[in-house]
């Protein structure tokens, strides 16, 4: 399965973090599965991890944000946006996520973000055969 899994995903998936979203990451990473993103997802991910809160709360350095994208990087397929690419969704900052779910022929994004589970963009996923999951209802698909 190809599978696209959120910047809010990925945030909650970094290196110091021992939850559900490092498991779901880990998870896909290490089976047969391919991890989509966007070197535009990638940017945004890093951006947001710098985030004042975000460095004190999960105790990550510089150098530990940047050891987890060059892991991400590692481990993905990147794929090449394409600012022509349909993504009827409300929020225009979830376009690229939309656009890599699409251009990747995901079989699967991962999100907790509810503009992606409402129409337009659940139904036109849907119509690409790109399912919508939180990231409960991904780890059980994978644990079965």
């Amino acid at each position: 399965m190809k599978i696209v899994l959120d910047t809010t995903i990925l945030v909650r998936a970094n290196e110091r973090s021992h939850g559900l979203a490092r498991e779901l990451l880990l998870n896909v990473v290490d089976s047969k599965h391919t991890l989509l993103l966007s070197n535009e997802m990638l940017h945004e991910l890093a951006r947001v991890l710098r985030y004042p809160r975000l460095p004190a709360f999960y105790d990550l350095t510089e150098s530990l944000v940047f050891d987890y994208v060059n892991f991400l990087h590692r481990a993905l397929e990147i794929v090449e946006l394409n600012p022509l690419v349909a993504s009827p969704i409300r929020d225009v900052n979830d376009i690229i996520v939309m656009q890599t779910a699409i251009i990747g022929e995901a079989d699967i994004l991962c999100t907790k973000d509810s503009d992606f589970f409402e129409d337009p963009a659940r139904e036109y996923l849907s119509k690409l055969g790109i399912a919508v999951l939180d990231d409960i209802s991904l780890i059980h698909r994978l644990r079965s």
